[in-house]
């Protein structure tokens, strides 16, 4: 299968602020290492390299570089890595290794879950992903563009494994643990309702009705003891009326006893 071609050339600027007016321009920084050669300081075109991310399975890919300036022709790389902006998502930098055609590589490759699980179509059951790609160790030109599984005999509680990729794939060398799950089928959630012990609602009635019947028993206390008050005070007047007139009486007698003496 023919790789990506990609286009490149050196760049001079490093740092930050070289990588801002690079991508200013509509171009990404990018790197090339390995076989023991000296790294090299590239830039890509931002739309080019969009145009390979979009029609690709995997970022892990191998391409055809071409780094303008340069008489080594058609340089085999291999995605290492692609940092994106974490808000945008945009490219911001490019890993790039050297690769040969007749070595082995270890890369990841996407798993496609075939089918629909019977344990979710007819028992309401959520399918549950495991691992997303697995890792074969193989050479670049042998590399597939994904690797596929059927799922749809799998039933609640059920799961396939590497295990099961790699009685499906012998001829490829897969380096993952065998006992890693790439899917599972998980039962249904229950939503919890919350239901009142019963005789509750009767009970907070009856609270609240105590509550209100004490409020009112203490307010009749309060005006209770004010009649009393006020009665007790009334009843000081009057005394004391009756009273004043004794006296008042007492001295009138024995005033008119002075006088006939």
């Amino acid at each position: 299968m023919e790789k990506p071609k990609l286009k490149s050339h050196t760049r001079i600027g490093a740092g930050k602020e070289g990588a801002k007016r690079l991508r200013a321009q509509g171009e990404i920084p990018a790197i090339l290492y390995g076989h023991k050669r000296e790294p090299m300081s590239l830039a890509v075109s931002q739309k080019d390299i969009w145009h390979i991310l979009h029609t690709a399975t995997s970022e892990h890919m191998i391409l055809s570089l071409d780094v303008e300036g340069s008489d080594e022709g058609a340089i085999l790389t291999l995605v290492r890595d692609i940092q994106h902006h974490p808000v945008t998502g945009d490219v911001l930098h490019l890993d790039l290794q050297r690769i040969l055609v007749d070595e082995k590589l270890h890369i990841g490759v996407p798993i496609e879950l075939a089918g629909a699980a019977k344990g979710v179509k007819d028992e309401g059951g959520v399918l549950d992903h495991g691992i997303r790609e697995v890792t074969l160790n193989v050479k670049p030109m042998e590399i597939p563009e994904k690797v596929s599984i059927d799922i749809s005999h799998l039933e609640i509680g059920q799961s396939v494994h590497v295990s099961d990729l790699i009685a499906l794939y012998p001829g490829f060398e897969i380096v993952d643990d065998p006992n890693v799950t790439i899917a599972h089928i998980s039962a249904p959630k229950k939503l919890e309702v919350l239901v009142p012990e019963a005789g509750a609602p009767a009970a907070a009635a009856v609270a609240e009705e105590g509550e209100e019947a004490e409020g009112e028993e203490a307010a009749e206390g309060e005006e209770g003891e004010g009649e009393e008050k006020g009665k007790g005070k009334e009843k000081g007047k009057e005394k004391g009326k009756e009273k004043g007139k004794e006296k008042g009486k007492e001295k009138g007698t024995e005033k008119e006893k002075k006088g006939k003496s």
